[in-house]
C-alpha cells in the first residue's frame, strides 16, 4: 500500500507529461508521487494481468490501494490541489461518469497529435520535485 497516491503516466506523451508538470507544481503539500507506465514502481504495483485490463488512462493508485482511471484519476487529483482546482473537481464530479470518461478518450485518442512526444525519456525534473518521481 503506498503512503501517497501514485499518479502512473505515459512517458511519451506531451499531454501526460503536461499533466504531471500540472499537477506537481499545484500540489503544495507534495503528497502526490509520480512514476512512468513503463517503470518498476508501475511493474511492482500491478500483475500483468491487472496491467493488461487497464484503459488508455494515467493510473492512480491511492493509499488505500484503489485503483483510478479515466475522470476518476482527473477528479481525485484535482480535489486534493488548491481550492480553485478542487472546486473545478467538484463540478466535475457532479457530471455523470460516462460523460466524464467520454471526454477523457476523446482527449486521450487525439492527445499524440495535439501534442508533441517529449524530448528524452523523462522529463527534466526540477531538484526540489526529485524525491516525488519513482522509477
Amino acid at each position: 500500500m503506498p503512503e501517497n497516491p501514485i499518479i502512473f503516466f505515459d512517458g511519451n506523451c506531451g499531454f501526460c507529461h503536461s499533466w504531471v508538470k500540472f499537477v506537481a507544481e499545484r500540489d503544495a503539500g507534495g503528497r502526490f508521487r509520480f512514476a512512468p507506465l513503463n517503470g518498476s514502481t508501475f511493474r511492482n504495483s500491478f500483475s500483468a494481468e491487472e496491467a493488461t485490463a487497464f484503459p488508455d488512462s494515467v493510473v492512480l493508485l491511492t493509499p488505500e490501494s484503489d485503483k483510478l482511471f479515466l475522470s476518476d484519476a482527473v477528479i481525485y487529483t484535482l480535489l486534493r490541489l488548491n481550492p480553485i482546482w478542487a472546486g473545478t473537481g467538484r463540478i466535475l464530479r457532479r457530471l455523470p461518469q460516462p460523460m466524464r470518461d467520454f471526454v477523457y478518450r476523446g482527449i486521450a485518442a487525439s492527445r499524440r497529435k495535439l501534442f508533441r512526444k517529449p524530448v528524452g525519456v523523462c522529463p527534466l525534473v526540477p531538484p526540489e520535485l526529485k524525491s516525488r518521481f519513482l522509477d
